[in-house]
């Protein structure tokens, strides 16, 4: 896990510099650059995969390709023995993007099971290869400037530079020529099948577990967690289970009461109403957005990740679940025959809700967050499941993540297993502390900016201090106010990003 940073066909090389050392957080273990004249490079390293010898920028075995790289590939060894002649310099997991994409192009991409993004320069021809993995679990932004391009894990390195920052979506790729997909979700099916959800499930978690060393998992108490820590401690049970809570919250009740029946070692975080009103300039700097339901749900994990990092680099959540299983309790608002495209909009947008939230407030502290949830295997099984098998009615009543609780019957307590969904926020009792209900709405920071009640106007007046230059009139910083209905949609054609 790591920051990048790249720019390429810039004449102000100074613009490197600047982009590059606002990431520093996300990798805290060493730091190098790689400067070609045409191309700057660079990384700030949280060493994990091979720590000793993956430094980056990596160079391939010819010298011709660079490659900056951040994020996991879970298969990589099976891909290595694929590519067996190839001659590896080291053991770390972005090597083998090297004879990946040399020999199979871009369409290479489809092998990889993982998270990642990377920019991949060739140093002979001046071609690069800049990717993200296919549901946004890493970030990946870019902005033009003059003939040239930046490039940069994380919005806020974009903050004080003309123009118009863009994210690279989710299963796309971009090259000189523009973007293009190489990932595209499986045709939906719906139709029942009986799928071997455990099965996919139990592999999909073991491939996220570290194979030694300690990590930890984030425990609510909730079934998504509970499921990922219940079934991670079969793999490797040098684990911690963490959990924030302010004293007597119905998380903390709930995770103790799992980590006891697991044996697990259980580090549970208090905090005071004052720490969380400490911590909200920065969560908000980190989370690059200032929606109450963004800011609720990070404080908890930032403090948390806060606490995790002096014992673990590596941390498994069950993020992704509620978006793939049906688990929010909205659902059962709408009519039923609106139940598919709320789903599906939803797991849309994960790369730029909770996805991004799991992200900027672990990687604040330098702490890798894996999400095996959205194992693309496990995603496309989740996807084709019919509605039906999702969310049932029983007396009465709507139960969400239907066919996952079923799958998981055995391996939990009954009160875990079927406990109802309790937000983040709400269950850690932190989401009651997180503003000043004292506001003045006579600030003129209001000009621009969706700011329609007390909270988010609060959250505001914090995020200017962060981001005194950004303007509301660029779509992807007006999405700071955003938790839907975004207008800076993915997709769009980039051709002609450069000048042939």
């Amino acid at each position: 896990m790591c920051a990048i940073a790249a720019t390429l066909d810039l004449k102000n090389h100074a613009i490197f510099s600047q982009v590059f050392s606002l990431l520093k957080h996300r990798g805290p273990d060493e730091s190098a650059i790689v400067d070609e004249g045409w191309v700057q490079l660079g990384c700030h390293r949280l060493a994990i995969v091979d720590p000793d010898g993956g430094a980056q920028p990596l160079r391939s075995a010819d010298n011709r390709w660079l490659l900056v790289f951040n994020g996991e590939i879970y298969n990589f060894h099976l891909l290595r023995e694929k590519f067996s002649n190839y001659p590896f310099r080291t053991q770390t997991d972005g090597e083998i993007l090297f004879p990946l994409i040399e020999r199979e192009g871009p369409a290479g991409l489809n092998q990889l099971r993982g998270m990642f993004a990377f920019v991949l320069v060739n140093l002979t021809t001046r071609e690069f290869l800049a990717a993200r993995d296919p549901f946004g679990i890493k970030p990946l932004y870019f902005l033009r400037i003059d003939d040239g391009l930046t490039i940069a894990s994380e919005l806020k390195s974009f903050a004080s530079l003309a123009g118009r920052p863009r994210f690279v979506p989710p299963g796309h790729f971009v090259t000189r020529k523009g973007l293009e997909r190489y990932y595209q979700i499986p045709s939906r099916k719906w139709f029942p099948r009986f799928l071997p959800v455990r099965q996919i499930l139990q592999e999909a978690i073991e491939r996220h577990v570290p194979s030694n060393g300690p990590y930890g998992v984030l425990l609510s108490g909730g079934l998504d967690s509970s499921i990922v820590a219940a079934l991670a401690t079969r793999f490797n049970p040098n684990l911690t289970a963490y959990t924030v809570s302010m004293p007597g919250a119905v998380d903390e009740i709930a995770a103790s009461e799992l980590a006891k029946e697991l044996k697990i070692h259980h580090t549970v975080l208090h905090v005071s109403r004052d720490e969380v009103v400490a911590a909200l300039p920065m969560v908000i700097r980190h989370l690059e957005s200032f929606n109450p339901v963004m800011v609720r749900n990070a404080v908890p994990l930032y403090l948390l990740a806060q606490k995790a990092r002096n014992d673990v680099k590596v941390l498994l959540s069950g993020d992704g679940a509620d978006e793939l299983f049906a688990g929010y309790d909205y659902l059962s608002s709408l009519p039923q025959r609106f139940w598919p495209e709320a789903i599906e909009c939803g797991f849309n947008n994960l790369h730029r809700t909770e996805l991004q939230r799991a992200d900027r407030m672990t990687m604040a502290h330098g702490v890798e967050l894996r999400v095996p949830f959205l194992d693309t295997l496990l995603v496309e099984t989740a996807i084709n499941l019919p509605v039906a098998e999702k969310i049932r009615r029983v007396k009465g009543r709507y139960i969400s993540k239907w066919v996952l609780r079923q799958a998981v019957a055995d391996i939990l307590p009954p009160e875990i297993c079927w406990r109802d969904k309790v937000p983040f926020a709400e269950g850690s009792g932190v989401g009651e502390f997180t503003w000043d209900r004292q506001v003045d709405r006579t600030s003129n920071l209001i000009s621009g900016w969706e700011c329609s009640d007390d909270e988010t106007l609060n959250y505001l007046k914090l995020w200017k201090k962060q981001f005194p230059e950004v303007s509301a009139d660029i779509p992807i910083w007006a999405d700071a106010a955003r938790y839907t209905n975004f207008v800076e949609e993915y997709g769009h054609s980039l051709l002609g990003l450069f000048r042939q």
